[in-house]
């Protein structure tokens, strides 16, 4: 489940942000009307994104991202405002957002560019994804065991497979569609090579960790989360 914290001091706007990300099967959102607020749910929520309005009862939203970075927080924050102008946006660049989103909101394009984010997060290098006992890091393309420390290092298209199956947020994913957005399409790739490349990878957990949390359904495959 991917954890949003949305900050915005229009209670009627904070309210819909909520209830229409929330209706996305894999978004849990929740909401602060203040930077003091903010800080509070930042620290108990962990979120994977952070949606930021400029204008704060409490101060201004640039400066509260600045704090944000401060902390070493490194997921995607995107800021929120009815000002669009190119200082506006400089600004909230400079400030360490990631992106700078206009009002009126636009819920489709909204949730596109959260995607967006995310998925380019979790090609960085810093990306740091909890998984059962391992942290994964898709940038550098290693598993970390969290009890011992100790690293796995994954291959190319292990770590695609581990990536791809993440964001199906645990739901089964049959071999086919796992072979296709992994490898392409090649009609001379076939269910074998990602069933051997499934097996490499479990062997390479089991020596870490006896409960792997890769796992084999009826047609396909899963994370255990």
């Amino acid at each position: 489940m991917v954890k949003i914290l949305a900050v915005d001091d229009d209670s009627h706007l904070l309210e819909t942000l909520v209830r229409q990300l929330s209706s996305e099967t894999d978004f849990d959102v929740t909401g602060a009307e203040t930077i003091a607020d903010a800080k509070l749910r930042l620290e108990e929520t962990d979120p994977d994104l952070i949606l930021l309005d400029v204008s704060l009862p409490d101060g201004d939203g640039r400066d509260a991202c600045r704090w944000i970075r401060s902390q070493g927080y490194t997921i995607p924050v995107l800021m929120l405002t009815a000002q669009d102008g190119e200082m506006d946006t400089i600004e909230g660049l400079e400030a360490g957002a990631n992106d700078y989103i206009a009002k009126p909101l636009r819920l489709g394009e909204l949730v596109a560019r959260i995607r967006i984010h995310l998925d380019q997060y979790q090609a960085r290098s810093d990306a740091r994804i909890t998984i059962g006992a391992f942290v994964f890091s898709p940038g550098s393309k290693t598993l970390t065991h969290r009890d011992t420390g100790k690293d796995l290092s994954l291959t190319e298209k292990e770590t695609a497979i581990i990536k791809y199956l993440f964001k199906k947020e645990g739901a089964e994913v049959n071999k086919i569609e796992l072979l296709e957005n992994v490898w392409g399409y090649n009609e001379r790739i076939t269910t074998h090579t990602l069933e051997t490349h499934i097996y490499r990878l479990r062997q390479k957990i089991h020596l870490i960790d006896e409960n792997p949390f890769l796992v084999t359904r009826n047609k396909g495959y899963c994370l255990s989360l």
